[in-house]
Order: C-alpha cells, then sequence, then structure tokens
C-alpha cells in the first residue's frame, strides 16, 4: 500500500510541515541530546528523509513489510506492526514525539489504536502530531452537492480509508484521548501534485500560495488535510 504514496517536498505539504515544527521544536523538547520521534505508519521513511541524524533518533512502525525494508536505510530501527492490535513492540528509548502522519484513518477504530499507542509509549508531557484529510474539503462538499461520493487511489477518499475527519470530529478526538492541542495547522490542496506547473520557481506558483493562505484562514473548508499538535495530560 506505502509504494502508492510519496514524499511530498511542497513546503506546504505534511510531511514538509511535520518536519519544519520537529526541527522548530527540537531545542525545548531535547536540548541537550537528539530528539527521539517514534513515527507511526512511517511508510518508507519520508519524515526520516527531511530530518538530520545528529538532531534526531528515529523509529519507525508500518504495517507494510516493503515499507518497512525502505525505511530501514533512513531510522535506528523500524518494525512491521499493526497498530489494531497491541501488544506494541519496545524500543531502546521513550520518545520525545509520537508522529502518526496519514495514518487514524486506515484505522477502523483510531480512538482506541491512539489511546493505546499515548498510554504505551508516552510520559505526560509529551507530544503528538497527527495529521488526517479533510473530509469536508470544500471539493468534497461540491461532489456531495452533486451525489458523487467516489473513491479513489490517493487522496482524501483513498479507497484504504475507513474512517473519515473534519477540523472538529479530529480535535474532539484529540481531546477524548487526554491530548491538548497546541497547534492546528492546515495543508492547502496539493497543486503541484497535479501539475508541475503549479511547483515553486514555476508559472503558478503564486496561485499555490494563495492556495496556501487561503487553507490557513478557512482551515474547515479549504483544509486538505489537518494537522495537530498536542500534548499529553494523561486523565487522573
Amino acid at each position: 500500500m506505502s509504494e502508492r504514496y510519496t514524499l511530498k517536498l511542497d513546503r506546504y505539504s505534511s510531511h514538509q510541515q511535520i518536519a519544519a515544527w520537529l526541527k522548530h521544536h527540537k531545542h525545548e523538547l531535547a536540548p541537550d541530546r537528539p530528539c527521539i520521534v517514534y513515527d507511526v505508519g512511517c511508510a518508507h521513511g519520508f519524515l526520516g528523509q527531511l530530518l538530520s541524524s545528529e538532531s534526531f533518533v528515529l523509529y519507525g512502525m508500518d504495517f507494510d513489510s516493503d515499507a518497512v525494508t525502505a525505511a530501514q536505510a533512513y531510522y535506528h530501527t523500524v518494525q512491521q506492526v499493526d497498530i489494531e492490535q497491541p501488544p506494541f513492540p519496545k524500543f531502546p528509548q521513550l520518545p520525545d514525539v509520537l508522529v502518526l502522519a496519514d495514518v487514524l484513518e486506515h484505522t477502523r477504530y483510531p480512538e482506541i489504536c491512539l489511546r493505546d499507542l499515548l498510554e504505551t509509549y508516552l510520559r505526560s508531557g509529551g507530544r503528538v502530531i497527527v495529521s488526517v484529510p479533510n473530509i469536508a474539503n470544500i471539493f468534497i462538499r461540491w461532489s456531495l452537492l452533486w451525489g458523487r461520493f467516489e473513491y479513489t487511489e490517493r487522496g482524501i477518499l483513498d479507497r484504504t480509508h475507513f474512517r473519515f475527519f473534519t477540523r472538529s470530529s479530529i480535535y474532539k478526538l484529540f481531546q477524548s484521548v487526554g491530548l491538548n492541542v497546541d497547534q492546528l495547522a492546515p495543508t492547502p490542496i496539493p497543486l503541484p501534485l497535479v501539475n508541475p506547473i503549479f511547483e515553486e520557481g514555476h508559472l503558478l506558483w503564486f496561485l499555490h500560495r494563495v492556495n496556501s493562505l487561503t487553507a490557513r484562514l478557512f482551515p474547515a473548508l479549504f483544509g486538505y488535510q489537518i494537522i495537530l499538535y498536542g500534548q499529553y495530560i494523561p486523565k487522573s
């Protein structure tokens, strides 16, 4: 399955935004040592390709055996894991940050999966980054208005998605498992994947910048994905 997904080099993509957040907060999270990151659903090691080994130690998990093999080049250790079937593997170090980038929509019971991962791996105060597609995106709303709901090979209506999220529903999921939301960031519709003319340095790059600004101003409507950055505060 992971072969269908690629590293997104667009500065507004979830890969780039998550990597930028980790780089920015590294000294706050682990000032005197490398920052420990667990990348759940690491695919072919996309996040590992964007972070330096001097500043980060990454441990990966993925259900796909081919992805596990490919990600080994960028991670300290990668394990094949079905996050809907605990117990989970043990790694030498507990994480400072737990990342689930475009993972929960592939699970049948995302709240249970997320809660089990948090209780297994994170101490109080640990950080969590989650990204999910936004089913309330304006183009999905427009399609529904005309009676269309057609699955695709990738994107918001990826045929492998079991669950769908809006900005409101992923926010509520965070709160239900003891996560305080520090920041919400949308990604815009990935126009550079549609046509290279929207890539940085190309003719219509400015339209993609406007696209990104519109998503930031109206994330519930124009966000393609919703990224939540949070802190784990277990319920007593």
